[in-house]
């Protein structure tokens, strides 16, 4: 907490984003991973683009990655994505689910990644 000149008290803002830049494959285009206060997302390769809001998010699995999926599409995070195994990963996106603690595991995932923003 930090005291303005007022006096009154301001609660920090946690993080609201994190991302990370990754390819698939060593020559491959790159892609964009992000967690934010809104969902999961998926930019590129190109102007391809793929978002799964919270409140669509039906399961959060491990099988060799991480599979967000509901409404009957998914979005797969490879192993590694944003500096942890997929099990923590995994872990991180089901507490997010929560919004009390969303900041908190976005701040952990942003944390975690040296190039996640």
């Amino acid at each position: 907490m930090q005291r303005p000149a007022t006096g009154r008290r301001v609660r920090l803002v946690g993080s609201r984003v994190a991302e990370v830049v990754i390819r698939r494959r060593p020559f491959g285009r790159p892609q964009r991973l992000r967690v934010d206060l809104h969902g999961v997302s998926v930019f590129g390769p190109g102007d391809q683009h793929q978002v799964m809001r919270w409140e669509w998010i039906e399961r959060v699995s491990v099988d060799g990655g991480v599979v967000v999926s509901g409404g009957g599409n998914q979005i797969v995070l490879p192993p590694g994505a944003f500096g942890l195994e997929p099990e923590a990963l995994a872990a991180c996106l089901r507490a997010a689910d929560a919004i009390e603690a969303r900041t908190e595991a976005i701040g952990r995932l942003s944390a975690a990644s040296p190039g996640a923003t």
